[in-house]
């Protein structure tokens, strides 16, 4: 590989992370919005851009590169990668917390299957579901 082909490599590698860090940021922003046809969006193009990423082929840039110039794409690559694992991380907790929401609500709206009470003598009675809603008419 010449060295303008890992110029040119290294680039394209930079970009597509850069790429990535703005859709994850993109993906936040959707969440905090609720906005689910903007996610459904973000995470198609995040699959196409994983994709392109995932079919590079790792090379051995050491041969062709001066090593200030290999440890500017090193630093640049780490860093991107560890904005990227920030921003993910915040937009599993995200999720995780919309789900323990749905979770809640549903629960509520459909009553839990029992719930453990304590009763006037201290001991843990149990009893029946109590639904928000009256099911049985």
């Amino acid at each position: 590989m010449s060295t303008g082909e890992v110029r040119e490599r290294m680039a394209e590698e930079i970009n597509l992370l850069r790429q990535l860090v703005d859709l994850a940021t993109a993906k936040k922003e959707a969440l905090f919005e609720n906005n689910l046809e903007a996610l459904r969006e973000i995470v198609e193009e995040e699959e196409k851009t994983l994709a392109v990423v995932e079919s590079f082929q790792r090379a051995d840039y050491a041969e062709t590169l001066a090593s200030t110039e290999l440890q500017d794409f090193i630093q640049e690559r780490a860093a991107l990668l560890a904005r990227l694992k920030e921003i993910n991380l915040l937009n599993q907790q995200l999720l995780e917390d919309a789900l323990a929401v749905v979770a809640y609500s549903l629960k509520l709206i459909h009553g839990e299957e029992e719930n453990n009470l304590y009763g006037s003598s201290g001991k843990v009675k149990t009893v029946g579901s109590q639904s928000v809603f009256n099911w049985r008419g």
